[in-house]
């Protein structure tokens, strides 16, 4: 199959577009007026250009298919190309009489092509962001590409083609004039008439020179254009058809369909709204440099450079925010602190394990939560549910007590997710999900599920009393709206009556038991239909929860139902280009709600950019950043913020020995914190009222002083969103933010009681406070226990102390500048 798609998103007013090109099978003879620079990514490519003889390019090979040329790739093993498309008419003079030599197959070929793979793996890294100055730093690279080939690689036109000179001109008006005039609804006879030609021979010279017939060239040329319009305009696919030269809409839906295998109408749905929502279609795989586009990123380094007129140097600019005449004394808004309510860890089992219990009382001592969620209560690594030989249910809660016994004991109660299904009761005994598994199908008998739960509640209540149980909070399953490939029902009937049975249950022990809803997945792109659906069944059957429960994970989610979306493949690597989708999917969340006059609690009880275990980015100040800006900008809106989840020793997939493997916990699997623990540290000690808050900052006071939170936050580009991880590797992890700047922070406090007081900042950045980056700086080297206690003696944050005086003359400034993706606390703390 042949597929291509935009890798990078160029200005539209550039002369230019990179293209990822992959195909397994033969490509028919196609021209473009575009020149064509080839980098091989993965795979051979065997091309033939104008009846020429076989090129074969390896992996990091390059070749220039010059505008007007026509070109074949040849039925071989499977190739990717990222493909450089110029329009040289709008870049230099007389083009058409421009022709360029560049093939690095031959012997010594591939260093004289090294400056090109350099300035187009320059061109991808640039516009693999937004960026105002993209535009024409991009440019540049272009100009010095072009400077790059008509120095060195131009040729003389009797070079590039053994065809005479004469078949050649004729050839060159030929396809000028199809290109003209495509959408006027062409024939050969038509096009014969116009060069002076009979139809025969038309057809023969066609076929010669050509490579293939006059309708198959035709047609392909006008379904090329017609794919322009349908991503780029608003227009009916009839008018489309029309305006490209098809009379008959219908002959352009089959040609499209026999072509690109869907029909028009689902390519634009797919492709139109933001191409680069499109997944490239090659392998992606955790360590970037075994990636394809590692291939090229390899060109980055400066080493690489062979000389320095091709450096195109940029420098990130410094971003300015100053804040003046703030009230230190001012009422400010009242904060709840609701993100203290809910921390997690991953399974009930884990519970029972004494470095989990080391890390979580650490934590709770650090930050103090008072509720703590995590799954698989009914798990069968639980040992709660079996059947004897007569098939009478057996329990034992010993495991959970001890479970729960321990969580009390360091000021935490349960969030009780009843689940999963022990293997004893489920209806499909091979429907698991994770390395241990847990059984996600409905029960064989809905009746002895209600008698499990009955059980367990029973047992609960006499062992730790009917008002400690009424201070927990209940709710039953995990993201059944992700459908039966992953936690839901095959059918959602069934699980709305599992739903309503649990609840009775739950209630028949007093209706100050509080039940809320299952835990949902809710994402700012994906429809709220199974949401809605549970809800109008809940209010229809008297079974209202007392509050919502949602995830969220910052996943791009929404291309799963795209037509190139293989079921089954994995999403983790897919992340949102929007760095702002946290907040539109609680505002979101909070319109439906109000629009169903439904004014009930919402808790998410798991939050996380990622739902992989295995992302780089989860081990790096980046995390810190994120989780401040996200947290930060939307502090309070919901009942509860649980970051899923406290260390990375979770048994969902088989554990990696690993230390920095960029896994989704607060600690390393062997307990060494993270940059992100350390700034929920910092945040325990905010005050009551919030003074000011925006981007990059949030001031509060309260009994103990000024706190002032700031984060110096870039979101990572769109090329390692669409999951292309390019020049990024396992020990490179912050190639995707190469433009961040620094942040020069001011603010102007008024109204400050005169006295002494101690100026107190702790810095969160790869220097202080970030683990990862210690072990790079020590050099990587092999994981052992003197290792591992270095780091966590040295990694972190960084604290200056000053004391000051203030006096009734004016008001104080306080000011910081943050390194890229830092998070900065300042506090003011009064002596006396």
């Amino acid at each position: 199959m042949y597929t291509e798609s935009e890798l990078v998103a160029l200005a539209r007013a550039l002369p230019a577009r990179v293209m990822l090109v992959e195909s397994d099978e033969a490509v028919a003879p196609s021209r473009r007026d575009e020149a064509q620079l080839m980098f091989v990514t993965q795979g051979r490519a065997d091309l033939i250009v104008d009846d020429d003889e076989e090129t074969v390019l390896e992996a990091e090979g390059v070749f220039l298919v010059n505008s007007g040329s026509m070109f074949e790739i040849l039925p071989r093993p499977a190739v990717q190309m990222v493909v450089l498309r110029l329009d040289l008419r709008r870049l230099i003079e007389n083009s058409d009489d421009t022709v360029f030599r560049i093939n690095s197959a031959p012997s010594g070929g591939a260093i004289a092509v090294r400056p090109l793979a350099h300035l187009l793996a320059r061109i991808v890294k640039l516009n693999s962001s937004d960026g105002e100055q993209n535009r024409f730093k991009t440019a540049s690279l272009i100009y010095a590409l072009l400077d790059e080939l008509t120095r060195r690689h131009s040729a003389m036109t009797g070079e590039v083609s053994a065809a005479t000179q004469k078949h050649r001109e004729r050839l060159r008006a030929l396809l000028r004039y199809i290109d003209d005039h495509y959408a006027e609804s062409l024939t050969l006879a038509k096009v014969a008439q116009h060069e002076h030609l009979s139809g025969p021979y038309l057809s023969a010279f066609f076929k010669e020179h050509v490579g293939t017939t006059f309708s198959s060239y035709y047609n392909a040329l006008r379904l090329e254009r017609a794919v322009d319009d349908l991503v780029t305009s608003d227009e009916s696919v009839e008018s489309i058809a029309r305006r490209n030269g098809f009379r008959d809409p219908r002959a352009f839906v089959k040609l499209f369909k026999e072509r690109f295998d869907v029909l028009p109408s689902q390519y634009r749905r797919s492709e139109r709204e933001d191409r680069a929502h499109r997944q490239p279609r090659s392998t992606v795989v955790d360590h970037a440099a075994d990636t394809p586009l590692g291939v090229l990123a390899a060109y980055l380094p400066p080493g690489e450079v062979p000389s320095d007129d091709m450096a195109v140097d940029t420098v990130p600019l410094t971003r300015i925010v100053a804040l003046s005449a703030i009230d230190a004394s001012a009422k400010g808004t009242p904060l709840r602190h609701t993100y203290r309510r809910v921390t997690t860890v991953g399974r009930a089992k884990e519970l029972l394990y004494e470095d989990v219990r080391a890390m979580l009382s650490e934590w709770q001592r650090d930050v103090g939560f008072e509720f703590v969620k995590f799954h698989g209560l009914f798990g069968d690594d639980m040992h709660v549910y079996r059947e004897d030989d007569l098939g009478n249910p057996v329990y034992s809660f010993l495991l959970v007590d001890k479970v729960i016994d321990y969580l009390l004991s360091i000021g935490l109660r349960p969030f009780v997710e009843l689940s999963f299904m022990p293997q004893g009761l489920a209806s499909v005994p091979d429907r698991t999900v994770y390395s241990s598994p847990f059984n996600v199908s409905p029960p064989r008998q809905l009746e002895r599920w209600v008698d499990l739960v009955n059980a367990f509640l029973a047992h609960v209540v006499e062992r730790y009393s009917l008002d400690e149980v009424a201070s927990w909070m209940f709710s039953v399953w995990n993201e059944p709206d992700t459908g039966p490939t992953l936690f839901g029902f095959e059918d959602d009937a069934e699980f709305h009556a599992f739903y309503k049975a649990t609840f009775d249950t739950v209630r028949r022990f007093g209706k100050n038991i509080r039940f809320g809803s299952p835990a949902m997945l809710v994402t700012y792109a994906q429809n709220k239909d199974w949401l809605q659906a549970f809800l109008d069944f809940a209010d229809a059957n008297g079974c209202r929860p007392d509050f919502l429960t949602i995830h969220f994970y910052d996943n791009d989610f929404a291309w799963e139902s795209l037509p190139e979306h293989k079921p089954g493949a994995p999403s983790s690597t897919r992340l949102n280009r929007d760095q702002d989708t946290f907040h539109k999917t609680l505002k979101q969340l909070d319109l439906l709600l109000n629009d169903r006059g439904l004014h009930i609690p919402v808790y998410m009880t798991e939050w996380n950019l990622t739902v992989s275990h295995r992302d780089l980015l989860n081990d790096t100040t980046f995390k810190s950043c994120y989780l401040a800006k996200n947290l930060l900008e939307n502090y309070d809106a919901l009942e509860s913020f649980g970051y899923w989840a406290l260390t990375d020793f979770m048994e969902e997939l088989q554990p990696s020995a690993d230390m920095f493997h960029g896994g989704l916990g607060l600690l390393t699997y062997n307990g060494v914190k993270k940059p992100h623990y350390y700034f929920f540290k910092s945040l325990s000690r905010a005050g009551e009222r919030l003074l000011a808050s925006g981007e990059g900052y949030f001031i509060c006071a309260g009994t103990r002083g000024l706190q002032l939170y700031l984060y110096n936050y870039e979101h990572f580009g769109h090329l390692f969103a669409s999951g292309q991880r390019y020049d990024m590797t396992y020990l490179e992890r912050y190639a995707p933010f190469s433009e961040v700047g620094r942040m020069d922070f001011s603010v102007e406090f008024t109204s400050l009681p005169a006295g002494r007081y101690r100026l107190r900042e702790e810095i969160i950045n790869s220097e202080h406070g970030s683990a990862f980056d210690t072990w790079i700086r020590m050099g990587a080297p092999a994981i052992d226990a003197m290792t591992v206690d270095y780091i966590r003696q040295v990694s972190v944050p960084q604290l200056v102390v000053e004391d000051i005086e203030i006096s009734d003359s004016g008001p104080l400034t306080v000011s910081a500048v943050l390194e890229p993706l830092e998070v900065r606390v300042i506090e003011l703390v009064p002596l006396g």
